[in-house]
C-alpha cells in the first residue's frame, strides 16, 4: 500500500468539513434575497428592485372606488416584475378587470415600466431609483383614452426618526389633453411613512398630490393609510383606504392586496 498516497487522501478527507464550512456560507450568501420591498400598497413607489433572475408579483385583489355616488369595481390588477440585473427590473402592469357602475367593464390599460436603482439597493440609510414607463391603449371602451402615454417616476427612500421608514416620490406624466388637441404634463408628488407594529405587521401613512396642467383641470389630493402583514419573508398581505381630500378627488377607495417574490 502507498502510505504517502494514503496519507494525502486522509488529509483531503479530514479537510472536507473545513472546505464545506468555507464554501457553503459563500453559496448561501449568493442565494440570499434582499428583503421584500413592494411598490404597493401606497402610491409612493419603492426605490428598490427585484433581485436579478427572480420574480415578484404584486396583486391588488380588489378595490372599490367611490366618487360622487358612482362606483368602479376593480379586480386583480397585477404588477408582474422580473429582475434583469442586480439593479434593474422590468415590470408589466395588467389591469385585469374593472366594472363601472352603469358603465364600461373589462380589461384596462397595460403599463410597461423599467426601474433602475441608482444607489441603496443593498444597504445604506437612503436609496433612489428612476422608473420610465409607457401606457398602452389596450382598455375596453371608456376605461381608457385610446392613446399611448408615458412618463418618469423618481422615488427616494430614507430612514426617518424613531424607526419610521420614509419615502418621497415625484412623477411626471405626459398625458393627452381633455380635448384631444395635444399633450400636457401631470405632476404627481407623494410622501409616505411606515412603522412596524409587531414583528410582522406594520402601518403606513401617506399624502399624495396630483396637479394637471391641462386647461380647466383641478388638482387632486389624497390621504392614504393601511396595514401590511408579512406572512413569510417573501409574501405580504395588505389592506387600507385611499381618501380624497378635495372635491376633485375620488371620495374613498378601500383596497386589499397581496405580494410574493420567488
Amino acid at each position: 500500500m502507498n502510505t504517502h498516497l494514503s496519507l494525502q487522501s486522509s488529509v483531503r478527507i479530514a479537510n472536507l468539513p473545513l472546505f464545506a464550512s468555507l464554501l457553503i456560507p459563500a453559496f448561501a450568501r449568493a442565494a440570499e434575497l434582499r428583503p421584500l420591498s413592494t411598490d404597493r400598497p401606497d402610491t409612493t413607489e419603492s426605490a428598490y428592485t427585484v433581485d436579478a433572475g427572480h420574480y415578484q408579483f404584486e396583486l391588488e385583489i380588489a378595490n372599490i372606488e367611490n366618487d360622487g355616488g358612482g362606483r368602479t369595481y376593480n379586480f386583480a390588477e397585477m404588477n408582474a416584475k422580473i429582475g434583469i440585473s442586480p439593479s434593474t427590473d422590468f415590470q408589466l402592469v395588467l389591469p385585469i378587470y374593472s366594472h363601472q357602475q352603469a358603465g364600461e367593464e373589462g380589461f384596462g390599460e397595460i403599463i410597461l415600466r423599467l426601474k433602475h436603482n441608482l444607489w441603496g439597493n443593498d444597504g445604506g440609510d437612503t436609496a433612489c431609483a428612476v422608473m420610465p414607463f409607457l401606457k398602452l391603449p389596450t382598455a375596453n371602451g371608456d376605461l381608457g383614452n385610446g392613446e399611448i402615454e408615458g412618463g418618469l417616476i423618481v422615488p427616494f427612500s430614507f430612514q426617518g426618526p424613531a424607526n419610521w421608514s420614509c419615502a418621497v416620490m415625484t412623477e411626471v406624466d405626459i398625458s393627452l389633453d381633455e380635448d384631444g388637441s395635444g399633450y400636457h404634463p401631470v405632476f404627481v408628488n407623494s410622501a409616505t411613512a411606515s412603522h412596524g407594529l409587531t414583528a410582522n405587521t406594520g402601518v403606513f401613512l401617506e399624502l399624495v398630490s396630483i396637479l394637471s396642467t391641462d386647461d380647466g383641470a383641478d388638482s387632486e389630493a389624497y390621504f392614504n393609510t393601511g396595514c401590511t402583514w408579512a406572512i413569510t419573508e417573501s409574501t405580504q398581505l395588505d389592506g387600507g383606504i385611499r381618501a380624497g381630500l378635495n372635491s376633485a378627488s375620488s371620495d374613498f377607495t378601500p383596497f386589499l392586496g397581496y405580494s410574493v417574490k420567488y
